[in-house]
C-alpha cells in the first residue's frame, strides 16, 4: 500500500472505532499519533533497505509481527504511564492498520509467499526487494485496480475526516 492508502485505512478504522466505542470523534492528538503510526514501519524499513541497504527489503524488521508487538506494547505502556493511553492506542491502531494494508493484496490474491515479511527473520527475504530509490519507485507507478482501491479509500477517509471536523488539522496548521 502507498502512504495515502495507509493513512486512509488507519483513519477509517480508528474513527470508526472511536464512534462505535466512545460515541465520539477522534481527538486532535490521537489523529496525529494515528497518522504517524500508519507510516511508521515504512519510515524505518524503506530507507534502511532502499537507501542504506542494511535491511533486505522495505518490508522486514518493523513490518514483522514480533517487532510490531514489542513497539505497540511499549508505546501503550508509556502513554498509559503519562495519562494518555488513548494516544498509545491511536499509534498502535495506525501501526497495525499498516500491516493489514500491506497484507491485503497478497491475502486477496492468495499469495502466501507475499506475506513472509510478517514473520521476518524466521522466514528470511530471498533477495533485496527493490533496486531503485524513492523517486524512481513513485515515478514508475502505474494505474491498477489496487491503486484505484487506495484512491477510493482515501476519498472515503477524507469524507469521514470532514464529518469528524478535521481532527488534527489545527495542530498541523499551528506548528
Amino acid at each position: 500500500m502507498l502512504p495515502l492508502g495507509h493513512a486512509a485505512l488507519g483513519y477509517l478504522l480508528y474513527s470508526g472505532a472511536s464512534h462505535a466505542i466512545r460515541g465520539d470523534t477522534p481527538t486532535e492528538w490521537s489523529v496525529i499519533l494515528l497518522g504517524f503510526g500508519t507510516q511508521f514501519p515504512d519510515l524505518i524499513d524503506k530507507p534502511f533497505s532502499w537507501t542504506f541497504q542494511v535491511l533486505p527489503t522495505g518490508r522486514s524488521l518493523f513490518h514483522s509481527v514480533f517487532i510490531v508487538g514489542l513497539v505497540c506494547a511499549a508505546v501503550i505502556l508509556l502513554s498509559r504511564r503519562y495519562g494518555h493511553r488513548d494516544l498509545g492506542i491511536a499509534f498502535a491502531t495506525g501501526y497495525g492498520s499498516h500491516l493489514i494494508g500491506d497484507a491485503l493484496h497478497p491475502a486477496v490474491t492468495g499469495s502466501v509467499q507475499g506475506l513472509e515479511w510478517l514473520v521476518w527473520p524466521l522466514i528470511p527475504a530471498d533477495a533485496v526487494e527493490y533496486q531503485k530509490g524513492f523517486v524512481e519507485f513513485f515515478t514508475s507507478l502505474t494505474v491498477t485496480p489496487w491503486l484505484l482501491l487506495e484512491v477510493l479509500l482515501a476519498g472515503g477517509a477524507l469524507v469521514l475526516w470532514y464529518v469528524d471536523g478535521f481532527p488534527g488539522f489545527k495542530l498541523l496548521r499551528t506548528s
